[in-house]
């Protein structure tokens, strides 16, 4: 079967390595920059997309990069503790593992080219679906959430710009506390987070930053005025943290709400931030990328590569799982992230309680995990 893909992050990656274990599939992957790559900090790999990465063969590689992250611990500006999310509450010993996000790229990317029926083609911009499927068994649009090919299908679909984005640098950081995410926030307006994300290329401890920022404000602060709101939240650490910080250099990330009613049209189908782009809020956009790849080439195998039958299967499979987090993505992120100080109060308030309750927790962890798919049966997702 010729299979083409447009995008090579994650989603595009896992797919192609997939499918290439069936030795009939040819699969190209298409990229319109020069080089294949991958940009941004930290992610926090979840353990629904772990079990993506065994299948793989990736998995200890992972480890050995990754920091495992056992709580995600959230800070008031009045040094009060407001949440407190554990693995634990899920499991016994359950972690999440924060990686860079090129590290974990690398990896998918080097057993790419280890196959003899993957291809890369880069410096392609693909402009026209239907010219691409005409000439290919399977067209998988894996380009992220801003591509413009979606529009070019007759499905219902929305796309919004979130109001917020944030500034992100990766630093490293040998102090700051292990196995912990660190979100230090000020009502719904300033978030600050801090993700350990393993080691880099040198076997250093490197840690990823994240400072939200709305999207129309992002040229009216100056890197001195934000530093010094950094540095209120960061008071009770040691100053190299400061200055390591004060010397980093920074890059902007915008995110974008991203709904399609069905996945699939003829022999396209769409995976991915592409797909269903969502608030990082959550930290579900790489976990949800690897188990879109493992679920599309499981309805092939199923399917014997019948395009017609597996692609509509996939749509519904996919369906419900995405659904969930999508609205929990809409219903957490102006907690979060939000001009009106009334959320952030909120949140402090709601959460501050629910910590205490056992029910709550259990909840608040089985959705950290990326394993939910409703909000009121108790149904996990199934390999």
């Amino acid at each position: 079967m010729k299979i083409k893909i447009i995008g090579s992050g994650f989603a595009g990656l896992s797919s192609a390595l997939y499918l290439s274990r069936n030795p009939s599939n040819f699969i190209t992957v298409y990229d319109k920059f020069n080089c294949v790559q991958s940009v941004g900090a930290g992610i926090l790999i979840q353990p629904s997309s772990m079990e993506v990465l065994r299948k793989l063969n990736l998995y200890d590689d992972m480890l050995k990069r990754g920091e495992k992250i056992y709580n995600l611990v959230g800070i008031n500006h009045r040094d009060k503790q407001v949440f407190l999310t554990s693995y634990n509450d899920y499991a016994t010993q359950c972690f999440g593992v924060g990686i860079h996000r090129s590290t974990l790229f690398q990896l998918l990317y080097d057993q790419c080219k280890t196959k003899v029926n993957i291809k890369f083609e880069l410096e392609r911009e693909i402009t026209s679906l239907e010219d691409q499927s005409l000439f290919s068994d399977l067209l998988i649009v894996a380009n992220g959430s801003h591509s413009c090919l979606r529009e070019q299908v007759p499905i219902k679909q929305s796309y919004r710009l979130y109001p917020y984005g944030c500034l992100w640098t990766t630093i490293e950081q040998e102090y700051t506390v292990p196995n912990t995410l660190y979100q230090y926030l000020k009502y719904s307006r300033e978030m600050l987070g801090m993700l350990p994300s393993g080691v880099d290329d040198h076997g250093k401890r490197i840690i990823s930053v994240f400072w939200s920022l709305p999207v129309t404000s992002r040229n009216k602060y100056t890197k001195e005025e934000i530093l010094k709101e950094m540095k209120f939240h960061l008071r009770h650490q040691k100053p190299e943290l400061i200055e390591k910080l004060s010397q980093a250099n920074y890059s902007f990330a915008v995110y974008a709400d991203v709904y399609m009613k069905k996945y699939d049209h003829r022999n396209i189908v769409f995976i991915g931030d592409a797909a269903h782009g969502m608030s990082p809020q959550l930290g579900q956009g790489a976990n949800m990328a690897l188990l879109d790849s493992y679920f599309l080439s499981k309805v092939l195998a199923e399917s014997d590569n019948n395009v017609e039958l597996a692609l509509p299967k996939y749509t519904s499979i996919r369906s419900h799982h995405i659904k969930f987090y999508a609205q929990a993505s809409k219903l957490l992120t102006p907690l979060y992230q939000s001009d009106l100080q009334l959320y952030g109060r909120f949140r402090d308030l709601l959460f501050s309680i629910a910590k205490y309750m056992q029910f709550s927790r259990n909840i608040s962890s089985q959705i950290l995990c990326g394993k939910k798919t409703s909000w009121i049966r108790n149904k996990e997702i199934k390999y």
